[in-house]
């Protein structure tokens, strides 16, 4: 049995309310994740290097079209 289908079978034997936890928990590390690799309005200035400036162009143009930044990746 690989690493998928115990993952599969573990959360198939929680319970509802288990279930409930483990998906809040879930979610709020990716929304932690998100935040910590985001472009802050702070972070963008004139003196940005071209490269940074390009990582907030595609940051701003992927929030824009509602993409998830682990879409991409």
């Amino acid at each position: 049995m690989n690493m998928r289908e115990k993952f599969d079978e573990l959360v198939g034997a929680l319970s509802s309310e288990a279930l409930e936890a483990l998906t809040r928990s879930a979610a709020s590390e990716a929304d932690q994740r998100r935040q910590a690799a985001a472009i802050k309005i702070e972070d963008i200035h004139a003196r940005m290097s071209a490269e940074d400036k390009e990582r907030a162009a595609q940051e701003i143009a992927r929030v824009l079209r509602g993409v998830d930044a682990g879409a991409n990746e």
